[in-house]
């Protein structure tokens, strides 16, 4: 029985013995890193000139946009144009049944040419038959249009050419049809929008900016916008108008002038804007230089391979870079990247990265 036992024991030291021989050379190497310190890439911070940025959201508005209706109740008779198509100024877009008016406009002037002939008639009698009727004594000339009644004729024929006229719906200018909805045949009335009429080479974008920062406005500043459908598409514009009032939420109307616009932006498409104006000799961090702790800006600086956990105060923003108004230094060597878990005198193993240009 002991015996038994004593070969189990030794068994058992053997097993042990082997197990403890089987860690690998890349494990103990990894130990070793990791008992190191963490890897981190560092950078230095700059002074250098810092791009505020302003952004909010805006909507593409056409320079030059009519919702057209006719100025009378009657059935639509002819659709000459379909959403999407381009007109001329002046082009007939749709007309309403004006059979009657027509026929009325086209006795009004056959009653015109009658009073005009009997106008001749009247300035033979009164010895003027071949001065010119703007050349006889404006006292002869009331006589002789109530005689022939060429200017009751006129008159007609001016209204009923006007009630023709409002039967025909015209381009008011060139651009872009849209938003028809109404069919040949139904009845419109005037207070129906026929269609949309914009202008799709000359568009604004309307924008909101909080008061606090209409000082990195003014007008003639560039800007530049990308759609929410399509982010990789950038556009420019200049800022036209801002509206001298503040709303009750606090924010300021601007309106921008589109300077590239092409077919694949289109009036009432939302947008992205950023207006970026310049700041000369400014601390300068990337954005992966900054974490939270307690709801409060950090920046770790780097010493004698330890992390120092730094609070600093952010002065302004844009899509890659912070302005620090205090806390690290022109010339500091900050942490940007594995910095999320960092601890203040945490031991870290850096390798330096060259600073960024800013991206404007």
């Amino acid at each position: 029985m002991k015996k038994t036992i004593c070969l189990l024991i030794i068994i058992i030291s053997v097993a042990c013995t082997n197990k403890k021989d089987s860690t690998t050379p890349q494990e103990i190497t990894q130990t070793t890193k990791q008992s190191a310190g963490v890897a981190v890439n560092t950078t230095v911070v700059t002074s250098q000139q810092f791009h505020a940025q302003v952004t909010a959201n805006g909507i593409i508005e056409a320079t030059n946009r009519s919702e057209l209706r006719f100025k009378t109740n009657e059935q639509l008779d002819r659709v000459y144009v379909s959403n999407g198509q381009r007109v001329n100024q002046g082009a007939t877009l749709a007309n309403l049944d004006n059979q009657l008016l027509e026929n009325q406009m086209e006795n009004a002037q056959i009653a015109l040419n009658n009073a005009n002939q009997k106008l001749l008639e009247e300035k033979i009698n009164f010895g003027y038959g071949k001065t010119r009727i703007d050349s006889i004594p404006e006292n002869v000339q009331k006589t002789l249009f109530q005689l022939s009644g060429y200017q009751e004729a006129k008159n007609r024929l001016d209204n009923a050419t006007i009630l023709y006229e409002q039967t025909l719906l015209k381009a008011p200018f060139a651009g872009t049809v849209a938003n028809i909805i109404v069919k040949e045949g139904n009845f419109i009335t005037g207070a129906e929008v026929f269609c949309t009429l914009f202008t799709h080479d000359k568009l604004d974008v309307i924008f909101n900016v909080l008061e606090s920062e209409l000082a990195f406005l003014e007008i003639n500043q560039k800007i530049t916008l990308h759609p929410f459908a399509n982010k990789e598409i950038v556009y420019s514009g200049i800022i036209t108008e801002i509206n001298p009032m503040v709303s009750r939420e606090g924010l300021v109307r601007i309106k921008a002038k589109i300077t590239n616009p092409d077919t694949t932006i289109f009036d009432g498409m939302n947008v992205r804007v950023f207006v970026n104006k310049p700041i000369d000799d400014v601390t300068v961090i990337p954005k992966e230089a900054l974490v939270l702790r307690s709801n409060r800006e950090v920046v770790f600086t780097v010493q004698n391979n330890l992390a120092k956990w730094n609070y600093v105060t952010i002065a302004q923003e844009n899509n890659t870079h912070y302005a620090i108004s205090e806390s690290v230094k022109v010339g500091d060597t900050i942490i940007i990247s594995n910095n999320m878990n960092l601890a203040h005198d945490a031991d870290v193993i850096a390798t330096f990265i060259e600073p960024a240009a800013e991206k404007k």
